[in-house]
C-alpha cells in the first residue's frame, strides 16, 4: 500500500477541484467511571457541522445534544453516536464520493470526532461512542483503509479528544502494543491529512467561556479565515499549525499547554483544508488595521464563534455562517454587523459602540489572560512554520521488532538442530555396531565382543544426552521466538518541505 517504489513531487499533480463531504461525531460521555462527562462536545460537534457544512456537498451529523445544546441550536438535524451510524455514515458518503469521481471531482472526507479518548494496557486508542469504543482498529479500517481502494479518495481527520494521537499510534502511550495495532502506521496512508488535539498521552480542556473544547475553538477561528496568514483565501494545515501554536505561545502552564498533531495528507501537501473560493459564507468582513490587537466573534445568542488577535503586518478575512447578525469585540469597542447582512463588508462599514456586557462573561481568569495574547503575525508565523512545525510533524513510536529478528534464538534454535543432529548419528553408529555384534556372536572373542559393545554403549548413551540437550535447546530457541516481545523506539519523519516566500505558503513532498 505504501507507494516505496514511486518518487515524485506531490504538489505537483495535487487537484484543485476538491469536492469535500464530512462526518462530525460529538459524545459527552464514557464507559469510563473515571472520566467526568463532557460539557461541550456536543456543542463543538454542532458547530463543526455547521462551519463544514459551509465547504461540503455533504455532512452528517452524530451526537446526543443536552439540553442547554437543544435549546442553542434549535432545529439542528442529527443522529445518534452509535457505531451502527457511524458505519452506515461511511458507506452512503463512500456512494456520494464516487459520483463525485464519476464527473471529474476529487473527493475528500472530513472525519471529526470530539469526546473522550483513552488507550487501553495494550496502548490502543480508543474513542467512545453511545454503545460503545471506535478503536485504532475500527478507524484505519473503516476510515482510513478505503483511501487506498481502487476508487480512492483523501481524508481529513478531525480530532479533538484526550490521548488523541494513540487513535493514529503516534507518539506516546505504554510500550507494549499488540504487532496487529502496531502494523498500522499512518505514513501507510499518504491520501490522510491529520489535525489531532494532541500529539501523544496528553489531556485536552474546555472552557466554559467558549462553550467549548480549546482546541475545536482554535480550529475553527483559524478555518473561519483568521488563520490565513499569507492572505490568499485559503487556510492550509501549515497555516492552522501556526494559528494554533500562537494561540497557546503564551500558555506556560504544561498542564494546560496544547501539544496537537497537525499534518496535510502526504500525496496532496498544499490541500487546503478550507477555501474561500469555494465556501458558501453568506457575508465576510475584512479584518485590517481598525482591528489590530485581540478580538472575537459573539453572535446575538452570545455564541463565541472565533477569537484572533490580528498583528499590525496581516489582514484577511473573516468568514461569518449566517445572517443571524453578529458583533466583533475589539478591545473596548464592539462593531455591530446587522442580521441579514450578506457580501463582502469592511470594519469601516460597521457601526461602532462602546463594549457593553455583552462580552462580559466571567470565567478561568488564566485562559482569559494567555490565550490568543500573542498575535499571528507573518514574521511570528514564519519563525513557528520554518522552525518547530517540522519538528512537530516527527512521530515517535515504539515499533515490535520482528519475531525472526532475534539472533539468540536463532543461536539457540541451530544449536539445538546440531546436537539433535549429532544424536542421531551417534544412535545410528551405537546401533550398527550392536547389529553387527547380534549377527556373528562367533566372530570376535570375548575381550572383542565386551569392547565392542561397550563402544556401542557410549555410543548410545551419548545419542541419549545428545537428544536431550539438543531437543530442550530447540524447544527453547522456539519458546524464545513466541514469547519474546521487543520493542524498539524509531522515529518518522514526512517527507514534506516548507516553502515560505513573502506571498505564500507552500509544502513541497515526496513519497
Amino acid at each position: 500500500m505504501w507507494l516505496c517504489l514511486l518518487t515524485s513531487t506531490a504538489s505537483a499533480a495535487e487537484p484543485d477541484n476538491w469536492a469535500r463531504f464530512a462526518i462530525v461525531i460529538g459524545y459527552n460521555a464514557s464507559d469510563d467511571t473515571a472520566l467526568a462527562p463532557l460539557r461541550y462536545a456536543d456543542d463543538d460537534a454542532v458547530k463543526h457541522a455547521q462551519l463544514l457544512g459551509l465547504t461540503t456537498e455533504r455532512t452528517e451529523l452524530l451526537t446526543d445534544l443536552d439540553a442547554d445544546s437543544q435549546r442553542a441550536f434549535d432545529g439542528v438535524r442529527y443522529v445518534a453516536p452509535t457505531r451502527a451510524n457511524v458505519l452506515r455514515a461511511l458507506a452512503s458518503m463512500r456512494t456520494d464520493m464516487a459520483k463525485a469521481r464519476a464527473r471529474g471531482a476529487s473527493p475528500v472526507l472530513f472525519f471529526v470526532y470530539s469526546g473522550h479518548g483513552n488507550y487501553d494496557q495494550e496502548g490502543r486508542g480508543y474513542v467512545h461512542l453511545r454503545d460503545g469504543r471506535f478503536t485504532t482498529r475500527d478507524l484505519y479500517y473503516e476510515v482510513l483503509g478505503p483511501t487506498e481502494s481502487p476508487e480512492p479518495y483523501h481524508v481529513v481527520l478531525v480530532i479533538d479528544a484526550c490521548n488523541a494521537a494513540l487513535l493514529v499510534n503516534s507518539r506516546g502511550g505504554p510500550v507494549r502494543r499488540r504487532a496487529a495495532e502496531t502494523s498500522l502506521k499512518l505514513e501507510s496512508y499518504p491520501r490522510v491529512g491529520v489535525i489531532l488535539s494532541s500529539s501523544g498521552a496528553f489531556e485536552v480542556h474546555e472552557w466554559g467561556r467558549l462553550l467549548s473544547g480549546i482546541f475545536s475553538h482554535e480550529v475553527r477561528s483559524a478555518l473561519m479565515g483568521a488563520g490565513d496568514l499569507d492572505d490568499d483565501g485559503e487556510v492550509s494545515f501549515p497555516e492552522l499549525s501556526a494559528f494554533v501554536a500562537a494561540a497557546n505561545s503564551k500558555i506556560k502552564n504544561e498542564t494546560f499547554r496544547i501539544r496537537p498533531y497537525i499534518r496535510p495528507p502526504l500525496s496532496a501537501p498544499n490541500m487546503p483544508i478550507l477555501s474561500f473560493a469555494t465556501a458558501r459564507f453568506p457575508a465576510r468582513v475584512r479584518v485590517d488595521s481598525r482591528l489590530a490587537g485581540r478580538a472575537h466573534l459573539l453572535s446575538t445568542e452570545l455564541l463565541r464563534f472565533a477569537d484572533f488577535h490580528r498583528a499590525a503586518d496581516t489582514g484577511f478575512w473573516l468568514g461569518l455562517p449566517s445572517t443571524e447578525g453578529f458583533t466583533i469585540v475589539a478591545g473596548d469597542r464592539e462593531y455591530v454587523i446587522p442580521q441579514g447582512a450578506r457580501g463582502d463588508l469592511t470594519v469601516a462599514s460597521l457601526s461602532v459602540r462602546p463594549r457593553s456586557t455583552m462580552a462580559g462573561r466571567s470565567t478561568d481568569q488564566y485562559f482569559e489572560e494567555r490565550l490568543f495574547a500573542e498575535p499571528l503575525s507573518r514574521e511570528s508565523g514564519s519563525s513557528w512554520l520554518e522552525g518547530e512545525y517540522e519538528t512537530s510533524l516527527l512521530v515517535e513510536r515504539n515499533d515490535r521488532v520482528p519475531w525472526y529478528d532475534n539472533g539468540g534464538a536463532w543461536a539457540l534454535s541451530a544449536g539445538g538442530v546440531g546436537l539433535l543432529g549429532a544424536a542421531i548419528g551417534l544412535h545410528l553408529t551405537g546401533r550398527l555396531d550392536i547389529d553387527d555384534y547380534e549377527s556373528c556372536r562367533s566372530c570376535f572373542t570375548s575381550a572383542e565382543a565386551k569392547t565392542h559393545l561397550d563402544q556401542a554403549d557410549k555410543m548410545l548413551n551419548g545419542a541419549y544426552a545428545a537428544y536431550s540437550i539438543g531437543g530442550a535447546a530447540l524447544l527453547g530457541g522456539i519458546l524464545w521466538f513466541v514469547l519474546d516481545e521487543r520493542f524498539e523506539n524509531s522515529t518518522y519523519r514526512p517527507p514534506l518541505q516548507l516553502d515560505i516566500s513573502p506571498t505564500s505558503i507552500q509544502l513541497h513532498g515526496t513519497f
